[in-house]
């Protein structure tokens, strides 16, 4: 830490990727989610950019850093909880079906009929089916980007056909 308190941007670097261990073993006390454990090692590390002026060399950084880290944790699970007493919880209405009359299915009937297979597959699987994006993409054997493309296509065209 000396080294990197004196400019050593070698030794900082150095220093930023061994420090990671001994922060990961301290903060998993507070985080046990992987990716709230992540975000406090890297809010340490900041931490520790900030603050890294403030060590003393002639004491041992070990304890300095675990004392930043606990401090760091700290603010971090303050401000969860200062949000989390802001938050409100609400359920979102369920969707009521609307009734349709015969002439606006066959419409849709045909709209879909005039579409090409893999827009007519995309449009089912999403609209239909209910399967999230990745499901769909898998099942039809593309990416999530091309069934995206596949079912934005059929939607313009089904828009087109309907009038709407």
């Amino acid at each position: 830490m000396a080294a990197a308190q004196a400019g050593d941007s070698v030794a900082y670097r150095a220093l930023l990727e061994d420090v990671q261990p001994l922060l990961r073993a301290v903060l998993r006390r507070w985080f046990r989610d992987p990716e709230d454990l992540r975000d406090a090692v890297q809010e340490t590390l900041v931490t520790l950019h900030r603050a890294r002026h403030t060590y003393d060399p002639s004491r041992p950084f070990e304890h300095w850093l675990a004392a930043l880290a606990r401090y760091t944790a700290a603010d971090l699970l303050r401000h969860r909880m200062r949000r989390a007493a802001r938050e409100v919880a609400f359920e979102l209405p369920r969707e009521s079906p609307v009734a349709a009359d015969a002439g606006e299915v066959a419409d849709l009937v045909r709209a879909l009929g005039r579409l090409p297979p893999a827009q007519r597959e995309a449009f089912a699987m999403l609209k239909l089916e209910g399967l999230s994006l990745a499901q769909a993409a898998a099942r039809a054997g593309t990416s999530v980007g091309a069934l995206k493309v596949r079912a934005h296509r059929a939607y313009k065209a089904i828009k087109a056909v309907l009038g709407r």
